[in-house]
């Protein structure tokens, strides 16, 4: 499944008007139509929300998505959020029953396990752009800037330093 998650980590930084990004989602299941990647900006009583993410959550698969609208994902403080052009920001894989999520079975990037230790990862990877720890000394969360890749790769660990969940994030 190594061209499943080369797609879907060429689809980062991508609009929801990309033809090829709202193909992709609809044979993957991730969405029924186009229509489903916009952003509510007001709830049911007509209150502003402030959002600027949208979330999609697929728990039976191991994945969810955020997509962030233009004015965030493009830095522009002067464009109002509008809730129609949404970027592909970051793409989460989770681990077995993290925040009620199945495990993600199809291939990771980088060739990942789950089964990984931190160690292993900077051994895999090299060494991090930020490392996190917990009060106990172990480790939090780790990021790699991907060198000839628009994303970053980070990677979160429970207390006991097992994977909880691994990101490909554009950053900003």
């Amino acid at each position: 499944m190594e061209n499943f998650i080369d797609d879907l980590s060429g689809f980062l930084g991508k609009s929801n008007k990309d033809d090829n990004l709202m193909k992709f989602f609809i044979k993957n299941n991730f969405i029924k139509e186009i229509n489903d990647i916009q952003l509510s900006l007001y709830d049911e009583d007509g209150e502003w929300l402030d959002e600027h993410d949208l979330y999609i959550e697929h728990h039976s698969k191991g994945l969810s998505f955020i997509f962030t609208d233009e004015a965030f994902f493009l830095e522009n403080i002067n464009k109002p959020l509008l809730g129609k052009i949404l970027y592909l920001s970051t793409v989460f894989f989770y681990n077995e029953a993290v925040d009620d999520f199945s495990k993600y079975n199809l291939g990771l990037p980088f060739g990942i396990q789950f089964s990984m230790s931190p160690n292993d990862l900077i051994s895999l990877l090299g060494d991090p752009i930020i490392i996190r720890n917990y009060d106990n000394g172990n480790i939090l969360t780790q990021r790699w800037r991907i060198i000839n890749q628009q994303y970053d790769l980070f990677v979160s660990y429970n207390s006991l330093a097992e994977i909880e969940l691994i990101g490909l994030t554009i950053p900003h």
